[in-house]
């Protein structure tokens, strides 16, 4: 009796479908990954067994560093922008068009607003040195009846500029952004306390008394 030979069809599988969802999965987390900025001065945080969230965007982030030096970054770049033109009105300070782009790509803010020019025209290599050997001067100005720094003048700058950023939103970009820049203290574990204290009474002082300290979490048994 012959064998019935059973007719082998070719698999063949459609991978179009696929592709078009990896396309989409890939352009969504690219749209939404918050990506971290490449800061000159980095500090190790100290340990804390405490677990809080920190928010993803609208932060005003403080740097101190081992030395106690004080810079300041903030993920808006429409913050920063209004809050430069505040600054270099107060401090009768000029800065040309391409600088003040270049001042607005910068990922932080660490020199006198007086010397922000003679900054802007050196080399990378020599901005990288200066900022990582100035800060933004938290002595209080001679030159104003308030005697507020330099530090409190820019926090105040950029807490407003994003106030007003906020404010000239429709209801629906309101609804998914944050209504005000929240503080986020980052100091070095080996920063001297003096200096943590220092830049907190400058902030108690300008009525800024809600802020969050950074630390790498710890588990209790480590």
């Amino acid at each position: 009796m012959g064998k019935i030979k059973i007719k082998k069809n070719d698999v063949w599988i459609d991978m179009t479908p696929m592709s078009d969802v990896m396309v989409l999965l890939l352009t969504f987390f690219m749209l939404s990954a918050n990506f971290v900025k490449n800061e000159v001065v980095k500090v190790v945080t100290p340990s804390s067994e405490t677990m809080a969230k920190v928010p993803a965007s609208a932060t005003l982030d403080i740097t101190i560093d081992p030395e106690g030096r004080v810079l300041l970054a903030t993920d808006k770049t429409v913050t920063l922008d209004k809050a430069l033109t505040t600054m270099l009105q107060e401090r009768g300070a000029e800065l040309s068009a391409e600088q003040r782009k270049a001042m607005l790509a910068e990922t932080q803010l660490g020199i006198p607003v007086k010397n922000l020019a003679e900054y802007l025209g050196k080399t990378h290599e020599e901005q990288v040195k200066l900022l990582k050997s100035t800060g933004i001067p938290t002595d209080s100005l001679e030159s104003r009846e308030d005697k507020m720094s330099e530090f409190q003048l820019w926090v105040k700058a950029l807490k407003n500029g994003y106030k007003d950023w906020y404010n000239a939103q429709d209801d629906a970009t309101k609804a998914g952004a944050a209504n005000k820049l929240e503080i986020c203290i980052k100091a070095d574990k080996n920063t001297p306390y003096a200096a943590v204290k220092k830049v907190i009474s400058e902030l108690q002082d300008i009525n800024e008394s809600r802020y969050k300290l950074l630390t790498q979490y710890k588990k209790s048994d480590e």
